[in-house]
């Protein structure tokens, strides 16, 4: 299949093609650097010969460490001149697949390059034997659809701000809506039920107050909360859900701060926890404490006992 190892120069490599690549890890050579300079290049990397270069097809990382240590010159295996992109393709994605788990980020971008040779039954076929694991239709079409996004959507999955599942429901929509989307999880850090829940509000707002999306993202309330620099994405995270929610729901969280009020004006105290019903859909109010010796449940009893008196109380449960 390959033409037998030989010796070229890392100056006819093209380091800006990278067509082959398939991982997203942009980690230290250092160490491997160190490591080919004391014990030599074990697995020579595999390149295409092609108008006088040639182009990486595994290997990145082992060309990077010989650059990292000065080297002119790297022992290397070559493709046939007329090896197919398709072949390439696929000695690139197994090279690494057969390493180790391929991440969700990678797993996109290589299906979606194969989609260029390969019906979707076919990658569903040959997946063992490319990815080194058995994927199902569902996923590869959800792999490919999400691959159609812009580009930042996949660096945002590589670096888990965005999860499968939001990806494949912004994917539907328009291109401006899912650019704005991008921009937000760019920012903000979110679990996969907290991002949905933002999409839904935001789309639910510009839908019932007939905002244009990009105005409503350029409102200073908005670029204020998501690209202050001292506030850490988390944090920012808590703070657009709660924007989010009183612009959605204003009766609600009108409701909800005076019964908070109400709440504190108890003096509860940190251990017992006063639930209000969800979105005050529900009728019932859940009280919580937790306590490890007697003294402490008698003590809590008792705070629980002083609330009873206390006008904030009633107007909780008959406001």
């Amino acid at each position: 299949m390959f033409n037998s190892p030989c010796e070229i120069l890392l100056s006819d490599i093209d380091l800006t093609d990278d067509r082959y690549q398939m991982s997203f890890e942009e980690t230290s050579v250092a160490f491997l650097a160190r490591s080919i300079k004391e014990t030599g290049l074990m697995c020579p990397p595999l390149v295409r010969p092609t108008n006088n270069k040639c182009i990486i097809i595994s290997g990145f990382n082992r060309i990077r460490a010989q650059l990292y240590n000065n080297e002119t010159k790297i022992i290397v295996n070559q493709t046939p001149p007329d090896t197919s992109d398709y072949r390439c393709l696929l000695h690139a994605i197994t090279a690494l697949a057969f390493q180790r788990p391929l991440t969700h980020a990678e797993l996109i971008r290589c299906t979606g390059r194969l989609s260029f040779f390969l019906e979707k039954e076919q990658i569903v076929q040959k997946s063992p034997a490319i990815f080194n694991t058995e994927l199902n239709a569902r996923f590869v079409e959800d792999l490919i659809t999400i691959g159609a996004l812009p580009d930042p959507a996949l660096a945002l999955i590589h670096l888990g701000n965005l999860t499968l599942n939001t990806a494949k429901k912004i994917s539907v929509c328009e291109t401006g809506m899912i650019n704005i989307f991008l921009k937000i999880f760019s920012q903000i850090k979110a679990s996969s039920s907290k991002q949905l829940e933002i999409i839904q509000y935001i789309m639910e707002i510009v839908a019932r107050d007939a905002i244009d999306p990009t105005n409503f993202f350029n409102a200073k309330e908005i670029q204020a909360l998501l690209f202050d620099e001292n506030t850490a994405p988390g944090i920012k995270t808590t703070l657009l859900r709660t924007y989010l929610f009183e612009r959605r729901f204003p009766t609600i969280f009108k409701t909800h701060q005076r019964v908070q009020e109400k709440i504190s004006a108890l003096k509860l105290g940190g251990n017992i926890k006063f639930l209000p019903p969800e979105n005050f859909e529900g009728q019932y109010y859940g009280i919580s404490f937790k306590a490890k010796r007697y003294d402490e449940f008698a003590a809590t009893v008792q705070t629980l006992h002083t609330a009873l008196s206390n006008p904030a109380l009633k107007d909780i449960f008959h406001p």
